[in-house]
């Protein structure tokens, strides 16, 4: 598998909420048998495209039990902020896109963090991006990253990769990351910790019984 000769040691299946059946659910199971190995884990999930907070708050009780990872498609800035105060969404995806500015600002900084919601950089976005328009950007990945140092939410930089072609190696990411002003110490933690984090937090989530308390079996 490409990811893997690349470096990664897992990856997410994405299927829109809207494209999202039972086929589409016997297909990420499959995936996982077949691509899934020791040291190399598949996830799925699940990209929501609402069109308000109400309506994200329908989809995500309907859809929060089927995959691994639950993901918001953002851009409207009223669906933005239901996303960062909710604690079942994991990723709020490109926030900024049809946005002057990040799509986050001081106070949806704060809800990601209390949350848990990890604010997306989406490398195809910037890449597609025609050039007289791609330093507007970098400026809004700039701003989520300025944000991030303040309010400490999580970040996590994906490929949305739709082939082989779209996939780039950790190193190279790292080296284009520097164009918005991010370490390498950062890049790791969108790359590797941030990934890992929302995987662990969803194995537990069956357990918790309040905020901050769950059950352990003995």
């Amino acid at each position: 598998m490409e990811a893997k000769r690349l470096g990664y040691s897992g990856v997410a299946v994405v299927k829109h909420s809207d494209e999202y059946d039972e086929d589409a659910r016997d297909d990420l199971k499959r995936l996982k048998q077949e691509f899934e190995k020791p040291g190399f884990q598949v996830r799925s999930a699940v990209e929501l495209a609402v069109k308000s907070p109400e309506d994200l708050k329908r989809k995500t009780k309907k859809f929060r039990g089927k995959a691994d990872v639950l993901i918001v498609r953002g851009g409207d800035l009223k669906v933005n902020r239901a996303a960062c105060e909710d604690p079942r969404i994991d990723i709020l995806s490109k926030p900024y896109k049809g946005c002057r500015d990040g799509g986050i600002n001081h106070v949806l900084a704060r809800k990601a963090a209390e949350n848990e919601v990890a604010i997306e950089l989406n490398l195809k976005y910037l890449l597609k991006t025609g050039l007289r328009h791609r330093y507007k950007v970098f400026n809004q990945f700039r701003s989520i990253i300025k944000l991030q140092r303040k309010f400490n939410f999580p970040v996590i930089i994906t490929s949305d990769a739709t082939s082989i072609y779209d996939l780039r190696t950790p190193q190279d990411i790292t080296a284009l990351s520097q164009c918005f002003q991010m370490t390498a110490n950062e890049v790791e933690q969108a790359l590797s910790e941030t990934p890992q984090r929302i995987i662990k937090r969803n194995e537990m989530r069956g357990s918790v019984v309040l905020s901050g308390v769950r059950i352990v079996e003995p």
